[in-house]
Order: structure tokens, then sequence, then C-alpha cells
């Protein structure tokens, strides 16, 4: 076995649960709907508005008493800088202080079906996305050595049912499968073993299973509520990491080879309520408990990796639980549009001492504004834009060990924000 530990992989291959600064709290995705999207998804696991409600909360399908798929897709435009105010390169490489960016553009696709069987049971379907996201530093900044590209995808198939109970109040149930797919690389210091810079590239992608349940209830005339619980899910990956540029001298200490881990994604509890204020008004709330403390430690393995290949050292990430509040508002302008807005506030999972380059993440404020247009009897079309602000996130964060060469400290602060654009067709079949 090589004496070589090779702490910088583990920080990078972290990213395969951990990624961004755009959305939910963590590396959670919210946007499976335009619908919700528009308040800031207050009253998700009650309003039960149109077929995406089999993703929110299965019990609150009952609610849909047509056929009826709904499809969105949301563009995020994540403007956000890391400025470097002290940084410690590795032996025989260089780093400078200053600004630089790593946000970056993507889409977020969903789809969802509800199909009635009977007056009691209805049958649904979604397919959605609901971690990931991608960042990208410049290749030769200060902390290269800590991360560069993250690139991070999930799809989730989640068939469900549900069943009124009686008028008031119905019950749901689904399955998940998952997969996560991860392609993240950072740059390696091989000054001390007679070469320059590398760059470690590693991908990865597993399947992982789950379930979700939910109850709905009319408490008041006016007012119902719902409760929505998604289990955890634990990813089997298998990847490979791969170094280029590398010296003769440690050939073998930084092979190339398969890797294994297991990672399991956050339970989630989420309580929600609408209450019709008059004919023209809906008051949606919504808090949501994500069990973010199943992240805290990492562990890969070498898996038919070369003899003397170097170690992979287990990180320690220590997150803990945490809420997420919304609040938000529908206002029947006329029986053709509804007008929509609201806020939200989400709890960071990462301690201050644990946050890194990859994750600078803080806790965030979401205001949201959005529309509806019945454009016929079958046919509804939702536009919502959602403004996502971090608090500015500070990090102080060394990784790699002097004895390989690969000790990087990095000193600075994060801050930016987020656009989403958000649209979706809802179709009665």
């Amino acid at each position: 076995m090589s004496p070589f530990q090779l702490r910088s992989l583990p920080a990078a291959l972290a990213l395969l649960c951990a990624a961004g600064t755009a959305h939910a709290a963590g590396f959670a995705l919210l946007e499976q709907n335009a619908s919700g999207a528009g308040v800031a998804f207050a009253g998700k696991a009650a309003i039960g508005e149109d077929a995406s409600a089999a993703w929110f909360n299965p019990a609150s399908m009952s609610r849909i008493k047509e056929r009826q798929f709904v499809l969105g897709a949301h563009y995020v435009d994540l403007n956000a800088d890391f400025n470097t105010s002290s940084v410690t390169s590795p032996p025989g490489r260089t780093g400078s202080t200053g600004s630089t960016s790593f946000g970056d553009v993507g889409y977020i696709p969903n789809f969802h079906l509800v199909v009635p069987y009977n007056d009691q049971i209805n049958f649904g379907v979604s397919v959605t996305a609901p971690f990931g996201l991608k960042t990208d530093y410049d290749p030769n900044w200060a902390g290269r050595f800590q991360g560069v590209t993250s690139d991070i995808k999930s799809i989730n198939i989640n068939p469900s049912m549900s069943y009124q109970w009686n008028k008031d109040w119905s019950v749901g149930a689904g399955i998940s499968a998952q997969k996560l797919d991860a392609k993240l690389t950072s740059k390696v210091n091989f000054a001390p073993f007679g070469g320059s810079e590398g760059l470690t590239s590693i991908e990865g992608d597993g399947w992982g299973y789950g379930f979700n349940l939910g109850v709905m209830g009319q408490i008041t005339p006016n007012t119902r509520v719902g409760l929505a619980y998604r289990s955890s899910i634990e990813e089997d990956l298998e990847g490979n990491v791969t170094f280029s540029n590398v010296p003769g001298p440690v050939a073998t200490a930084f092979s190339n080879s398969e890797l294994t881990s297991k990672i399991r994604l956050p339970a989630s509890l989420a309580i929600s309520s609408v209450t019709q204020l008059n004919p023209k008004w809906q008051l949606l709330t919504d808090a949501t408990w994500t069990e973010w403390s199943t992240i805290q430690q990492l562990d890969f393995q070498r898996k038919n990796a070369a003899a003397g290949a170097a170690a992979l050292t287990p990180q320690d990430y220590e997150w803990k639980n945490t809420w997420r509040f919304a609040v938000g508002g529908i206002y029947k302008y006329n029986d053709h549009i509804n007008l929509k807005g609201g806020l939200a506030y989400d709890i960071s999972p990462v301690p201050d001492e644990r946050r890194t380059v990859r994750l600078p993440d803080e806790d965030r404020y979401t205001l949201a504004l959005g529309s509806q247009y019945l454009i016929d009897k079958k046919t509804t079309v939702d536009v919502a834009f959602q403004y996502v602000k971090p608090k500015s996130a500070s990090v102080n964060r060394t990784e790699g060990s002097v004895a390989t060469g690969q000790q990087n400290t990095i000193v600075g602060e994060a801050d930016g924000h987020a656009y989403v654009l958000s649209a979706q067709l809802a179709y009665k079949f």
C-alpha cells in the first residue's frame, strides 16, 4: 500500500451528495412545478391544484377529478462569486486573492400524470429532478485544488396512489426509484514529484429506492391542511477516478481506478395549509423539515485498484437537520387569470466550520411571483419567477496533507444570487 493519503479526492467526491447554492438549502431542488414556484412552494402539500400533486403529496391527488398531465421546465441562472482574501497554495504552486465566479446556468424538467380510477382512487406518476446543480470555477483559481467543476444530476421516478377516505380526508402513498449522476473535477499538485499540475476527474452514478406518504384534510369549511413525508434514499454509487499529467515517481499512487460508496440522501416532512380567505384570495403556508443529518461522514473505497494505489480518506461533514418556511397568496383576478406571490426562508444544514468552496451554503431568502392562465376548460398555463438570495458565506478551509504536497488553505467569502424562470402546461384529457 502506498504511504500517500489522497485527501483532496474525498473533498471532490463529496459533491456526489452536495452541490450548489441556488435553490433549497443543501443541494435539494424544489422546482418540480411552475404552479408552486409562483408562491415559493407555500401550501405545496395541501393545494392539489394540478397533477404535480402526485409528487408533493399523493393524498392531494384526490382533488384531481379528470385525467391530467403537467409538463414543466425551469431555467436557473446562478450568479455567484468567491472573493479570496487569503490563500496558502501547495508547494511549487501559486494562487492569488481576488474574486472568482463559480455560477452557471441550468435547466430542470418535470412531468406529472394523474389518472382517476374511480370516485375514491387516483393513480399518479411523477418524473422529477430533486437534487443537483452545476457550479464552475476558473481552472486556475486559487482554490482549484479543492474544487473546479461540479455537475450533479438526478432523476426520480415516483408512481403513487391516493384514496379519498371521505368527503374531507384523503391518504396517499408512492414509491421512488432515483438515480444520482455526477462529474467532478479538481487540480492535483505534482510539483513535489517532478511534475506540474494534473486534473482529477471523478464520474459516478447509482440508484436508490424509497417511498412517500401523505394525508390531506379539510379541517374547516375554508381551511385545508396536508402532511407529506418522503423517505431517505440510500444511493449505491459506482464510478471512476482518473488523473492527468501524473509523473512517473507517483504513477502507482495516483493511478486510475473504479470507486464505490454509499450515500443516504435525506428524508423530509412537509406541513402545509391552504385557506380561502374570501372569493378572491387564498392564503398558503408551509413548513418543511429535512433530515440533513444523514450527511455526517463520506467514505469512499477504491475498487480493482493497482497495488500501491493511495487510499481515500473519509471526511467529516456533520450536517444538521433544518427547516424551510414559506407563505404565499393567490389572487383570482378573473375567471381566467390567477396572480401569485410568495416568500420563503431556508435554513442551511452546513455548520460554519464545515463550509467548503464546493458548497459555500448559507441561509437564503426567496421572493416569488407568478401567474396562471386558464386557456380553456382543458388547458392551463403557469409562469413564475423566483429571486433567491443566500446570505454571504464565509469559508476558512484547509484540505490535503503536507506529506503529499497537496495542502491548500483558502479563506474568503462567497456571495451571489439566483434567478429561476419557470413555465408549465397542464392539460386534461
